[in-house]
């Protein structure tokens, strides 16, 4: 669910929601006075990329663990491939 900006028309504060889309210009109570006059803000989409995530990384190790179970139980003609699947760009662009 998005998180959207407002600011209290009547005593300007600004504070975040976290609301569907289709209620997001439904009116919300300001935090500080209690008024119903907040407006949402326009802002602009804040993110980051971890350039060094990898799969463990993202996973807390159960990535290995998974991809060494799915090796014990298949046969050698898959391991080519689960050995690529498991690497850092799993085969992307063009590195099979």
């Amino acid at each position: 669910m998005p998180i959207y900006e407002y600011t209290c028309e009547s005593c300007s504060h600004t504070h975040d929601a976290m609301r569907t889309i289709a209620s997001r210009d439904e009116p919300i109570e300001c935090p500080e006075c209690g008024s119903s006059e907040c407006k949402r803000n326009i802002t602009s989409a804040l993110g980051a990329v971890d350039t060094t995530l990898t799969p463990d990384k993202a996973t807390g190790g159960q990535f290995s663990q998974l991809m060494d179970k799915m090796k014990r139980s298949s046969t050698k003609d898959a391991h080519a491939t689960l050995d690529r699947a498991s690497s850092r760009n799993a085969g992307m662009w063009g590195n099979n």
